[in-house]
């Protein structure tokens, strides 16, 4: 009988062979025993030994550092856009083709500086025929001055009063014949109508000097005006030819213009020929808080003292805060809707753009020992901040504390907490109250600028009260 082979091999005396099913099975068989062996030997010796017990596990490492006590002032910082100080709108006051254009477009301008020409060459024809009127009517009033009307009709009444008299004298004369019978009546009458004929031209006389007088002072007074009229339109004229010349009303930068050379310019038109902007100085306006501008005002104007309010600025990302200002106007109303007041603050040579987005920053309140901690040993639930602290058993504590002003990597604190407090910095996942620590001081850090780089929202005293209450409970 022939034996079957199977594709496997051992090693015998540094020869290979081929080996059979029946040696198969019988290595599997060893193989399996000897296992079996090792795990009744390895039983019988664990079950010799001492019996198992739970250690508990030592103490976790935290880091603590104790906090910081120094002088510290408050800011309230907000945000803001910065907006020209002036801004003018040149727009045409004639109508008329644009003639020059005296800048380039974004040139610093200064006041009276000489912008746009419009065509003057119709208002110098105006203002020659306004100057023309008003020569007539120089003259006219001259002619009314030295007008005779009124001599001749008081010479026209000398002239009838001395009829008058002399019909008077003839009528007494005539009176007396016709007494005597010297005279006839017929002769009488006509010397009676001639007396009334005397009075009746002298008042007609009186009448007519009257007239002359009254007109002679209106021809004077309808001179004078006309003459102040042809004034009025010389003085028009002369604006309109001035109004050609468009000059600069204010010292700042030129925006793009409008129009071109050569378009047609109108008086009324929507479109300013252009605009100039004054960003030296320039003003930077920002919304507080009610209660922020109480305690500044309490700073600076309490007492019945009034400072200037210093204010700082940055821009863009800057938190340096180095343009220097001061603020020159706050709105006399709150929003109610907000609860916020609108101030102002002016900077002289700040480089900043209209429109600009800005920070704004305040020196509100002097705090002479205030607590500062690092801003990682902070945490926050739904009862407010609080800190861990590890006490003289080295026992962890929770202390709640309301932050404040965030002074580079410290934030200003307060609460339960004083600067001998060792508060953890590091580990805080690890920790809860009550459990036992092992703290490594890690030392005072390195003490962060006077200056607070952030203002963090502020919490009324009754919210204040109620946290440090909260913390006494817990």
């Amino acid at each position: 009988m022939s034996v079957r082979k199977y594709p496997g091999f051992i090693r015998s005396r540094s020869r290979f062979r081929f080996f059979t099913s029946e040696g198969v099975q019988r290595a599997v068989v060893h193989r399996n025993s000897l296992f079996t062996f090792l795990v009744l030997v390895t039983v019988v010796e664990s079950g010799c030994g001492p019996a198992n017990s739970y250690q508990a596990p030592p103490p976790p490492d935290v880091q603590v550092a104790l906090p910081l006590q120094q002088p510290v002032t408050s800011y309230v910082e907000q945000t803001g856009t910065a907006q020209a100080s002036a801004r003018v709108e040149l727009r045409a006051r004639v109508n008329g083709f644009l003639q020059e254009r005296k800048f380039e477009d974004g040139d610093l301008v200064k006041a009276g500086q000489l912008l746009f020409v419009i065509d003057e060459e119709p208002f110098r024809v105006k203002l020659q025929y306004a100057l023309a009127k008003e020569r007539e009517a120089s003259a006219n009033l001259q002619k009314a001055k030295q007008s005779k009307a009124r001599e001749i009709a008081r010479a026209q009444v000398e002239l009838r009063q001395s009829e008058v008299q002399l019909a008077t004298k003839n009528h007494s004369r005539h009176s007396d014949l016709l007494a005597q019978k010297a005279t006839a009546q017929q002769e009488f009458d006509q010397v009676a109508a001639a007396l009334q004929v005397a009075d009746a031209q002298l008042l007609a006389t009186q009448a007519e000097l009257e007239q002359a007088t009254v007109n002679f002072d209106a021809n004077i007074l309808g001179a004078e005006a006309a003459l102040e009229l042809a004034k009025s339109e010389v003085r028009t004229a002369e604006l309109d030819l001035g109004y050609c010349r468009v000059t600069a009303p204010i010292s700042g930068r030129i925006d793009r213009r409008a129009f071109d050379i050569g378009n047609y310019i109108t008086a009324d038109s929507s479109t300013p020929l252009a605009a100039i902007v004054k960003t030296d100085p320039i003003y930077a306006y920002a919304a507080i808080n009610e209660n922020e501008l109480l305690r500044i005002q309490s700073r600076y104007m309490g007492g019945g003292k009034e400072q200037s309010i210093p204010v700082m600025m940055a821009i863009g990302e800057d938190r340096t805060f180095t343009m220097t200002g001061k603020v020159d106007y706050i709105s006399p109303t709150v929003q109610t809707g907000t609860g916020t007041v609108q101030v102002r603050g002016v900077f002289e040579n700040a480089g900043v753009l209209p429109g600009m987005f800005i920070r704004l920053r305040i020196p509100s309140e002097e705090h002479a020992d205030a607590i500062l901690v690092s801003e990682r040993s902070l945490a926050y639930d739904q009862t407010g901040a609080y800190v861990y602290v590890v006490n003289a058993d080295d026992t962890v504590e929770r202390r709640l504390v309301i932050p404040g002003d965030l002074l580079d990597s410290h934030r200003v604190v307060k609460g339960e907490l004083t600067a001998g407090d060792r508060v953890v910095v590091d580990g805080l996942l690890k920790v809860r109250p009550g459990m036992k620590v092992n703290p490594k001081l890690a030392g005072k850090a390195e003490r962060p600028p006077t200056a607070p780089s952030v203002t963090t929202r502020r919490v009324l005293p009754e919210q204040e009260t109620d946290a440090v209450a909260a913390s006494s409970t817990n």
